[in-house]
C-alpha cells in the first residue's frame, strides 16, 4: 500500500504529540536533576553541621585537658629561668604563690597537651591563647598569623568561619574552615583559650564528587529518556501512520460502496423504469376492458369484483408512476400517514395470499403511534414485499406477525416469520438487486423495499429469530409535530 502524507490536521497532531513527549522528557530529567541536587545539598549541609559539632566537642575536650594541666602547674609552678618570653614556645607570667611570694612561672605550651603531635594534621590544627596575649599560638609555640583567631575571640564568638585566605594563613588548605573556641580556667594562671580550626576541604571535595554523581545520573537519565522518547515517538508515529492509512482505506472502501450502491440503485431504477414502461400499456388495456365489463355487469353480483380489479389497476399505475419519478431523479410525493392506516391497507392487499398459503397473519400495533411522512403507496408496497417473503418462507399452519411500535424517534415495522431464517452472510446481500435464495425469485423485492426505505429516510434490516425464523425490520422516522 502506497504511503500517503499526513493531512495538515494529522500532521499538527503528530507534532503536538512529539512536543508533549519532548516536554515530558525534559521535565523528567529536570525533576531528577533537582531532586538529586536537593539531596546532595541536604547531605552537604548535614555533613557541615556534623563537622562543626565535632570541632566544638573537640575544643571542649581540649579545654578540659588544658584546665587540668594548668591546675597541676599552679600547684607546683616551675620558675622562669630568665626574662619573659625569652624562649620560643614558652609563656611566662608573674603569679603570687600561696605563701605570698611572687614567682615568675614558665609554661611550655607544647607540653600542655598529651600527644600534641597527633592533634595537628593537614586539615585540622589546634591553637592556644594565653592570658594577656593578642595572638594565638600553635602547639609548638609559634604565632598563628595576623591574629584572625584573636579577632574572633574579641568579638565574643565561640564559633566562626574563615575564608580561603585566612585558612591558608593558618597553614590549612585554601578552603573555607570552621573555628571552635573553648575557654579553660587556669586558676591563678588566668583564663586560657583553645581554638580548633578544621578545613572544609574534605566536605567540599565530597560535595563535588556528589555533584559529579548527580550530573552523571542526570546524563544517563537524560540519554535513556531521550532514547525511550525517540522509540516511543517512532512507535506512536507508526501507529498514527497505520491508523491514517486504515482511515484512507476505509474512506476508499466507503466511497466504493457508495458508488456501487448508487450504480445498483441506478440499474434497479432503470430496470424499474423499463418495467413500468412495459407494464403501462397492458395496464391501460386492462383498465379499458374492465371499464367495459363494468358497464355490462351493472347491478350484478360480479360488479364489485370488477371494481376491485379497477382499484388494483389504479394502484399498480400509481406505484409504477412512483418508480418512474424516482428513476427520473424526483422524490415521490410524501404525506403524513398513520401507521395503523398503512397496516390496514397492507392487510387488505395481502389477506388472500395468506389464505391461499394457509398461513395466519397477526397484527400488533402499539397504541397512540405517531404519524410518519412517507409516500403511502410505496411504503405499502415495501410492507407487502416483506409480508410476501415471510409468507413464502413459512410452512402451512405457521404464523406471521406484523408488529408496529415506537422506538425513540422512529416508527418500527417488524415482520416475524417461522421459516428457515436468514444466513449471516446473506443479511446484506439480500438487500441488493438480483440476489435471491428463492428458486423462482428475481432478487428485486427486497432491493426495491430497501430503496423505498432509503427514499423515506429510513432503513431495512434482516436478522435471525430464535429458535427459528427471521425478522425483517422497516424503520421510518416519525413525523415531528
Amino acid at each position: 500500500m502506497t504511503r500517503r502524507p499526513f493531512a495538515p490536521a494529522e500532521r499538527s497532531r503528530v507534532r503536538i504529540s512529539g512536543l508533549v513527549l519532548l516536554l515530558g522528557a525534559v521535565l523528567s530529567v529536570a525533576t531528577v536533576a533537582l531532586v538529586g541536587i536537593w539531596f546532595e545539598d541536604a547531605e552537604s549541609e548535614l555533613a557541615m553541621e556534623r563537622e562543626q559539632r565535632r570541632l566544638g566537642d573537640l575544643a571542649a575536650l581540649l579545654s578540659v585537658e588544658l584546665a587540668g594541666q594548668l591546675a597541676n602547674i599552679a600547684r607546683d609552678p616551675p620558675q622562669a629561668a630568665g626574662p619573659a618570653a625569652a624562649e620560643s614556645g614558652t609563656w611566662t607570667a608573674r603569679v603570687t604563690a600561696g605563701d605570698g611570694r611572687e614567682l615568675d612561672v614558665r609554661v611550655q605550651i607544647g607540653e600542655l597537651f598529651h600527644a600534641a603531635d597527633h592533634l595537628d594534621s593537614t586539615d585540622e590544627r589546634v591553637f592556644v591563647l594565653p592570658p594577656g596575649a593578642t595572638k594565638f599560638f600553635d602547639l609548638h609555640g609559634l604565632s598563628a598569623g595576623p591574629g584572625v583567631l584573636a579577632e574572633l575571640v574579641a568579638s565574643g564568638e565561640d564559633t566562626g568561619m574563615l575564608s580561603d585566605e585566612q585558612a591558608l594563613q593558618l597553614g590549612l588548605p585554601a578552603y573555607p574552615a570552621f573555628v571552635s573556641v573553648a575557654a579553660a580556667d587556669g586558676g591563678v594562671l588566668g583564663t586560657w583559650r583553645v581554638a580548633v580550626v578544621g578545613s572544609t576541604h574534605e566536605e567540599i571535595e565530597r560535595d563535588r564528587r556528589g555533584m559529579l554523581r548527580v550530573i552523571v545520573k542526570v546524563l544517563l537519565t537524560g540519554i535513556s529518556t531521550v532514547a525511550f522518547g525517540y522509540f516511543a515517538f517512532r512507535e506512536f508515529r507508526a501507529q498514527v501512520m497505520a491508523r491514517h492509512q486504515l482511515e484512507l482505506a476505509e474512506q476508499r472502501r466507503a466511497g466504493e460502496e457508495v458508488l456501487a450502491r448508487e450504480n445498483r440503485t441506478a440499474t434497479m431504477l432503470t430496470l424499474a423504469s423499463g418495467v413500468a414502461h412495459e407494464v403501462g400499456t397492458p395496464l391501460g388495456l386492462i383498465r379499458v376492458k374492465a371499464e367495459a365489463l363494468l358497464d355490462a355487469l351493472q347491478d350484478s353480483p360480479e360488479e364489485e369484483d370488477v371494481r376491485t380489479i379497477l382499484g388494483q389497476v389504479d394502484r399498480l399505475r400509481d406505484v409504477v408512476q412512483g418508480f418512474l419519478r424516482a428513476a427520473r431523479g424526483r422524490m415521490p410525493e410524501q404525506t403524513r400517514s398513520a401507521p395503523a392506516t398503512l397496516v390496514q391497507s397492507v392487510r387488505d392487499l395481502i389477506a388472500h395470499r395468506f389464505q391461499a398459503a394457509e398461513v395466519e397473519l397477526q397484527v400488533e400495533i402499539a397504541p397512540e403511534m405517531p404519524e410518519v411522512r412517507v409516500n403511502a403507496l410505496l411504503v405499502e408496497h415495501a410492507l407487502v414485499n416483506l409480508l410476501v417473503n415471510a409468507c413464502d418462507a413459512s410452512p402451512k399452519g405457521a404464523c406471521v406477525t406484523l408488529r408496529v411500535r415506537q422506538e425513540g424517534e422512529d416508527v418500527v415495522f417488524e415482520v416475524l416469520d417461522e421459516g428457515e431464517g436468514v444466513r449471516e452472510e446473506d443479511r446484506e446481500r439480500l438487500l441488493k438487486p438480483f440476489f435471491s435464495r428463492k428458486a423462482q425469485g428475481t432478487g428485486l423485492g427486497l432491493a426495491l423495499t430497501n430503496e423505498i426505505a432509503r427514499m423515506s429516510r429510513g432503513s431495512v434490516t434482516l436478522t435471525a429469530r430464535s429458535p427459528r425464523g427471521a425478522i425483517a425490520t422497516l424503520r421510518l422516522p416519525r413525523e415531528v409535530p
